[in-house]
């Protein structure tokens, strides 16, 4: 593939659930791709050019497809090092995940404390709420980000830095796999494409090397930390914030410390469960019922639901609902996704915001 070649044209489809065709980068080298990239990055990493390194051939590039439940993208460029050091982690909690390819170069990278130089074909797993640094002179990779609440039970284990040699069966088969998944992406369904997927983090999970037991630290991110726990616990009516603070094995000053700038604790949990709700609602387009999303995300009924959602978002539930059924909401979400990546507030509230301001 070409690293700055358009994907190939796509025929006519009827159907809408074909998935959205990638965001290709749309930055030529030099000063404003360094720029944008930058500022790409600045919302999971610290990155930087070595210091001597001619800013005009700086080279940034890519495509990226966002699917339901993960992202997939396949990028490349010159010289950088990118950073994720406990601070950044602090200031700037990510509660995902990825299985990394390298395609072509090689990069030197140190996962808080495994060190590793990554040669074509490896395939790394790499945890956000984990500090690492990367260095290379030159790349191009495939990644699939996904949120490590929703992984497979052993991907949430200790996988950080954990590698799938280029010269093992199962990375070869794997690879394979997920070079295939790029290049057939853009005529899958949403289904197919998110099918994959899982079946490629199914099988990450059934290989990739067991790590050796070691510590947790104290410093990665209360907040982070939370919100995996609350993706876990979101149908149970009964958690809230002191079993919140027993499952974070810290004190309920602490805890309550940490969140005073989200409202409090428990105002925190009613907002995660009704953004959950709210994309749940819009993803199933009718296959849903409004009891049964109030159930699935810890409403004792539908009724306190309802209120809480409408007092939220100033709209029912019931008309988000014919929202997303009239527009197509799994399509028009991804869509407009599509559309803001570059955007800070590229999240389902927001789309909501857009969408509604659209009709009036």
């Amino acid at each position: 593939m070409s690293k700055h070649e358009n994907f190939p044209p796509e025929a006519e489809v009827a159907s809408e659930l074909r998935a959205s065709r990638g965001l290709i980068w749309p930055y030529p080298p030099g000063a404003e791709s360094y720029a944008a990239w930058k500022a790409a990055l600045s919302r999971l990493v610290d990155c930087s050019i070595p210091a001597d390194f001619d800013l005009a051939s700086f080279e940034f590039y890519g495509c990226t497809w966002q699917l339901p439940e993960a992202f997939l993208q396949i990028n490349g460029g010159s010289a950088m090092t990118m950073s994720r050091t406990r601070r950044v982690i602090a200031e700037r909690p990510n509660s995902h995940m990825s299985l990394y390819l390298v395609v072509s170069g090689e990069i030197t990278t140190d996962y808080d404390g495994r060190k590793r130089c990554h040669a074509p074909g490896d395939i790394v797993a790499v945890d956000y709420s984990r500090p690492y640094e990367c260095h290379t002179t030159g790349y191009e990779g495939i990644t699939i980000t996904f949120d490590r609440a929703s992984a497979p039970a052993k991907l949430q284990g200790d996988v950080h830095g954990m590698v799938l040699a280029a010269d093992s069966s199962a990375g070869v088969y794997l690879g394979g796999q997920i070079r295939s998944l790029v290049d057939h992406v853009d005529g899958f369904s949403v289904d197919q494409a998110q099918s994959a997927v899982d079946g490629i983090l199914r099988f990450a999970e059934a290989t990739l090397p067991a790590a050796a037991p070691r510590r947790q630290y104290d410093d990665i991110s209360v907040l982070d930390r939370a919100y995996r726990l609350a993706r876990g616990k979101m149908s149970d009516p009964d958690f809230g914030p002191d079993e919140l603070a027993d499952a974070l094995s810290v004190s309920r000053s602490k805890l309550f410390r940490s969140f005073e700038n989200h409202g409090g604790v428990q105002r925190w949990l009613l907002g995660e469960r009704l953004k959950a709700s709210l994309r749940a609602i819009v993803l199933s387009e009718g296959k849903l019922k409004i009891a049964a999303v109030a159930h699935q995300h810890g409403f004792r009924s539908e009724a306190h639901f309802s209120r809480a959602f409408k007092k939220r978002y100033e709209i029912s539930p019931s008309a988000v609902l014919d929202l997303a059924m009239h527009s197509k909401g799994s399509a028009m979400y991804l869509s407009w996704v599509k559309n803001n990546a570059k955007e800070e507030k590229a999240t389902i509230e927001a789309w909501l915001a857009t969408a509604l301001g659209k009709q009036k």
